[in-house]
């Protein structure tokens, strides 16, 4: 039994070390609550290592908004709320969304706007938008009651500790997520086979 754990032990150990990127870079955050009007996301998903700057969590029928039953974000994927930047341009001029552990490569998102935006996202290496640029994402006009949301992969060199969401001031997002790149789940799946090859040798070793 004591070497069947150390077996079990060793194989584990390759497994994760074969995929050292993939600790912590996966993450979904939905925005899904009534939030009272006007209230910061901050750390709301600090579970997930994601907290956020100068960022509200806005219900999706508010009564404020021109559509139908006085809403503004029909049609959200996320169906009770989304998130959107708050500025006043005198003390909360930047906005972030920082990651405990980053994320590699990619970030996925759902956005809708009533004007173009450039560089509405930027990824930067450190956080609150510090370190390397390692890539900026443009948002295109969708409708102006926020009816119509974009489904986007915003692609980016290396791994993002924060996101400046500044430039994405007077856009609606929702369910932003990040996952691992397929080459390193391909490790990650290559290791846990390792294990599972380890435990059903030592398992036939035993019988």
């Amino acid at each position: 039994m004591k070497l069947k754990m150390i077996t079990l032990a060793v194989a584990a150990a390759a497994a994760f070390g074969a995929a050292p990127a993939l600790a912590g870079v996966t993450f979904s955050v939905d925005f899904e609550r009534n939030w009272d009007f006007g209230a910061p996301v901050d750390n709301f998903y600090a579970a997930q290592g994601v907290s956020f700057t100068n960022v509200l969590g806005l219900s999706n029928s508010d009564d404020l908004g021109p559509l139908v039953g006085g809403g503004y974000y029909a049609n959200a994927p996320s169906p009770l709320g989304i998130a959107f930047v708050q500025l006043d341009g005198a003390v909360n001029t930047s906005s972030f969304m920082n990651l405990s552990n980053g994320a590699d490569g990619n970030l996925s998102f759902f956005y809708s706007t009533p004007t173009a935006l450039v560089g509405a996202i930027k990824a930067y290496s450190g956080l609150n938008g510090s370190g390397d640029l390692l890539g900026s994402f443009d948002f295109a006009s969708t409708d102006a009651g926020f009816s119509v949301w974009q489904q986007s992969t915003f692609t980016f060199a290396g791994r993002a500790l924060s996101f400046d969401l500044t430039g994405a001031l007077g856009a609606g997002l929702d369910n932003i997520s990040a996952v691992p790149e397929p080459e390193t789940l391909a490790l990650m799946l290559a290791g846990l086979g390792m294990v599972g090859f380890s435990v059903r040798r030592q398992r036939k070793k035993l019988t």
